[in-house]
């Protein structure tokens, strides 16, 4: 690792050690490499809708709205190749949260994540990307 100085003013850094206790970060250290990797990551996924990524789609749906369930099944079958995993939990009586991991080109990704949310039913959706290095 090399060392680096840098310049902050003090607001900023009172800011940011607020920042670092609320998440548990030990060092300024680690938590300005998380941020320098997360500034880089959404860089990547802004610069390229054709990279690669794996994402995370998030949506809490009424699994009482008529033919919901089947719309977001039909959905993941006919974008096969992109979702990976599906964890689906009951919230209650009418409401279920699923997380669907996804893979595949950032638009790909994008594309079936808003498909998902956008169903008459889901209530809140949201999508977090990471981009992946493309296979060697």
């Amino acid at each position: 690792m090399e060392r680096v100085t840098i310049t902050l003013d003090a607001d900023l850094l009172s800011q940011f050690d607020a920042y670092m206790d609320k998440h548990g970060y030990d060092n300024r250290s680690e938590g300005i490499r998380d941020a320098i990797r997360q500034l880089l990551a959404d860089d990547r996924i802004a610069a390229d809708e054709n990279a690669p990524c794996v994402g995370c789609v998030t949506y809490v749906y009424d699994h009482q709205e008529r033919l919901l369930s089947s719309r977001l099944m039909e959905a993941q079958h006919h974008h096969h190749d992109v979702p990976a995993a599906t964890l689906h939990l009951h919230i209650d009586e009418r409401n279920c949260l699923e997380a669907t991991v996804l893979r595949g080109s950032v638009k790909d990704v994008r594309h079936l994540s808003n498909h998902l949310t956008s169903q008459t039913g889901v209530k809140h959706g949201r999508l977090h990307l990471i981009p992946v290095d493309a296979p060697k």
